[in-house]
């Protein structure tokens, strides 16, 4: 395949707020995991990166399982820990789960990780809170949008997972086509042919029938939007209910500043999949209270 992708793709260098942005989502990720009740390194797997982190929220809360990106290659879910705060605030318990890494694991083995994670995850939501949660759903940035449909379709295989409401997947910035990256120096970790990665990629299964909201930054690259655009009108084909949401101004690296935002775009989408819509300052007040007399 051409390296005509790789503008689409590799692009750190032509944004140089990348740097300054990182460093807030890490400032606001150890706020977080200071000043909120948590539980960090759970683990779900051998591997050592076969592990999560879990902010409970109260008994019998919606899930929102939340997978980091990096192109499967890089980052770490403690950069991420900032995403939990806006979604306890609306009642939500929230997990971060890490995973393998290219090169030392495939893409395949990366993903088959990602599908294994919801059972020790929900195990852990029970301990902690009493109950297994109300509904779950998964969500991720860019890898980690591709990595949350792969743990979505797990989500009717195993009995335990299976018997909470699937609220559905809120891929933000995602792939779901890998074979574009096979042409660009991304594949150097990945090692991936086209033969493989088209098995990889979300668009080309049957996927379950459940809600999708799909996030992409209006100043992403181009490759970015038809991405969503083409995950989204093929969901609509196949029967499913399925949003596209463009955010002004924002780009691969800036969209999750909007989950900064007391008014998140992305916050207020995932509230209303499980109908959680509305005033929920009744919510935030009780979880304020409970946090502070866990901490104690």
């Amino acid at each position: 395949m051409a390296r005509l992708d790789e503008p689409d793709y590799v692009f750190r260098d032509r944004h140089p707020e990348r740097s300054d942005v990182y460093a807030l989502y890490d400032k606001e990720s150890e706020r977080m995991r200071r000043e909120a009740f948590c539980l960090l390194d759970l683990p779900y797997g051998r591997h050592p990166r076969m592990t999560f982190d879990l902010f409970p929220g109260e008994n019998d809360a919606p899930l929102a399982v939340f997978f980091h990106g990096g192109y499967w290659q890089s980052l770490d879910k403690q950069r991420f820990s900032f995403v939990a705060g806006p979604l306890l605030a609306r009642g939500f318990s929230v997990a971060l789960p890490n995973y393998p890494l290219a090169p030392e694991m495939s893409p395949e083995a990366i993903a088959a990780a990602a599908r294994s994670c919801l059972p020790a995850i929900f195990a852990a939501v029970t301990r902690q809170t009493g109950s297994p949660p109300s509904s779950f759903m998964t969500t991720g940035h860019s890898a980690g949008g591709h990595l949350s449909i792969w743990a979505g379709m797990q989500a009717p295989e195993d009995p335990v997972v299976a018997s909470v409401p699937f609220a559905g997947m809120v891929p933000i910035s995602g792939i779901f086509d890998v074979r574009p990256l096979v042409g660009t120096s991304l594949n150097k970790a990945l090692k991936l042919t086209v033969r493989r990665a088209a098995p990889l990629s979300p668009i080309h299964h049957e996927l379950p029938p459940n809600q999708y909201r799909i996030f992409v930054g209006a100043d992403e690259t181009l490759g970015f939007l038809r991405q969503a655009a083409r995950f989204t009108g093929g969901l609509k084909a196949a029967g499913r209910d399925a949003a596209l949401f463009e955010l002004t101004g924002l780009n691969h690296y800036t969209i999750l500043m909007d989950l900064l935002s007391a008014n998140s775009a992305i916050a207020r989408v995932l509230e209303g999949m499980v109908g959680m819509g509305g005033d929920c300052a009744g919510r935030r007040d009780d979880y304020k209270k409970q946090n502070k007399l866990r901490q104690l």
